[in-house]
């Protein structure tokens, strides 16, 4: 998905925030040359990042876009992922809100973590008809506004286009820390986690809603990397 966020727990963060020779960049939000500015909950926190301009790109070895679909309603959720995914982010330092976010997801990429193999694909199967997307090449999201509700979060809206229908939906983002990273090029790398919800019927996804909920939950983890 562009940004399923699609895009936007956007990737596994940890294991290279803690790597020996990754080296932590300046406190992102603690530039005193930026101005400050009002967050809903009256707190202050700085508009703009000490971190560098330009476009970053996800690295696909540190993510994932999972999401849960409640079985026949009231039962457990049923939680799988997507293994094929893309998003860049274009960051705007000084007023980070002026940012730009794009994500895709392959729909076809569905992992469902069954070990048995017919089940795995019965299922997988079932779950992308469930989400209408079973003959699409991608789903895909693109920001139109990032809103900043504190000193590390946001709630990100953009266009998302699943099963032929395109309608906003909100990420709710959380900036988890930046990294300049020997085993990436010594590059700066940031890392984000994201939440979102949609009803599958507003993009016309009504198969299996008798054992299907209509609601689906996304939980992203990401690390993208400086171009």
């Amino acid at each position: 998905m562009r940004a399923w966020i699609i895009a936007f727990g956007l990737f596994s963060l940890g294991a290279c925030v803690a790597m020996r020779g990754a080296t932590s960049s300046a406190v992102p939000f603690a530039d005193p040359n930026h101005a400050a500015v009002q967050a809903p909950n009256g707190a202050s926190y700085q508009t703009g990042v000490a971190l560098p301009a330009g476009a970053y790109k996800l690295d696909p070895r540190h993510a994932s876009v999972q999401f849960r679909i409640r079985h026949e309603n009231q039962l457990a959720w049923f939680t799988a992922r997507f293994d094929k995914r893309d998003a860049t982010l274009t960051l705007n330092p000084a007023d980070p809100s002026q940012s730009q976010l794009a994500a895709s997801i392959d729909p076809s990429s569905v992992d469902t973590g069954l070990p048995d193999a017919t089940d795995a694909a019965n299922f997988a199967h079932a779950i992308a008809q469930a989400l209408g997307v079973a003959s699409n090449a991608s789903i895909t999201f693109a920001s139109t506004s990032i809103q900043r509700t504190g000193q590390f979060t946001a709630d990100i809206t953009g266009d998302m286009t699943m099963n032929g229908h395109t309608h906003p939906m909100v990420l709710h983002a959380t900036f988890d820390g930046a990294v300049v990273d020997p085993l990436r090029g010594n590059k700066e790398v940031l890392g984000f986690s994201a939440t979102g919800v949609i009803n599958r019927s507003d993009w016309g996804a009504s198969q299996w809603e008798i054992v299907a909920s209509d609601q689906v939950q996304i939980v992203i983890e990401a690390e993208l990397v400086h171009a």
